[in-house]
């Protein structure tokens, strides 16, 4: 059976979920945003962002996060997280705008990435497509387009993605105000997660496993 939930509640639920598993609450308001983006195209945004956040719980914010100085951008641990990668590529996003193309390492759920420069690329009004595998995603300002293999659009980890503005002139889909349609038990794991941000602290959730995400430096 399948849960019916707004894009606002989609936003709302995996912001929260993303700071329960460790993620500052910056970061988690841009998978929040990201999971929303996706989930009114019709793409599974929320399900790939609780995948993502599950997967993060245990690691060290130091060992996701890129290093920007790199060619191609790589993760100290191995795989980039797409959404602080994401906040990163969307810091710099003007630079996009003057010819460049980014070019990232190892990273994990690239649509998740895709998603957050897509915000960038509304910002700028312009269009930035993210490229992995066989699959290009191009993010307009209230559009997209995908070309490629729509398979690949699901893939948990790729060895390379990159970066770059694109002169397309028009999205092949806009966005929908629908309500999103997820399966229940997923819906279970993200609402047991997202109330774990309102339980009172206890000694073991100060030294949980997520909270060695949450970059204090």
């Amino acid at each position: 059976m399948s849960h019916r939930i707004t894009l606002a509640e989609a936003e709302s639920y995996l912001r929260k979920v993303a700071r329960a598993c460790g993620l500052d609450w910056g970061i988690a308001e841009e998978a929040g945003k990201a999971a929303r983006w996706l989930a009114a195209f019709a793409l599974p945004g929320p399900e790939l962002m609780l995948a993502h956040l599950e997967s993060l719980r245990g690691k060290q914010y130091r060992d996701v996060i890129p290093d920007c100085a790199a060619d191609p951008w790589r993760a100290p641990g191995g795989w980039l997280c797409p959404v602080i990668t994401g906040a990163a590529l969307a810091d710099r996003s003007a630079q996009m705008l003057d010819g460049r193309v980014f070019a990232l390492g190892p990273t994990a759920y690239p649509l998740l990435l895709a998603a957050t420069v897509g915000q960038a690329a509304r910002c700028h009004r312009t269009v930035f497509t993210t490229a992995w595998a066989d699959v290009r995603v191009s993010c307009f300002e209230n559009g997209l387009s995908i070309a490629g293999n729509r398979d690949d659009l699901l893939l948990a980890e790729v060895d390379a993605v990159d970066c770059r503005q694109d002169d397309l002139a028009e999205p092949q889909q806009l966005p929908s105000t629908l309500a999103y349609a997820i399966d229940d038990t997923i819906f279970r794991r993200i609402d047991r997660l997202a109330f774990e941000t309102y339980a009172p602290a206890t000694a073991e959730s100060r030294t949980g496993a997520g909270a060695g995400l949450t970059d204090n430096d």
